[in-house]
């Protein structure tokens, strides 16, 4: 029970950060707030996925078993985040 309430605030950290910015971006730059929505909204469900099929995983008992192998796929959050640096520097 400890490490699922630890891995909660673990998640819960990241997301509070993205909404304070998303909320501060209505208020200072409103032409960026769409485009940021998006590379949120993205990425949170490419890490939910991901997420899911790590629950999914027998638990990890040694050492070894910590090798992370390859990346997950971020494709369409890599592609969100240039939109919306793009836009970033154009409201700059």
């Amino acid at each position: 029970m400890r490490q699922t309430q630890q891995l909660t605030d673990e998640v819960s950290g990241p997301l509070a950060r993205m909404a304070f910015h998303q909320a501060w971006l209505q208020i200072e730059a409103t032409t960026v707030t769409g485009p940021y929505a998006v590379l949120v909204a993205t990425a949170r469900a490419e890490a939910g996925a991901q997420m899911g099929l790590a629950w999914q995983q027998a638990p990890i008992r040694t050492g070894d078993g910590m090798n992370l192998g390859p990346a997950y796929p971020r494709d369409r959050s890599t592609a969100a985040r240039a939109v919306c640096i793009e836009v970033m520097r154009r409201h700059l």
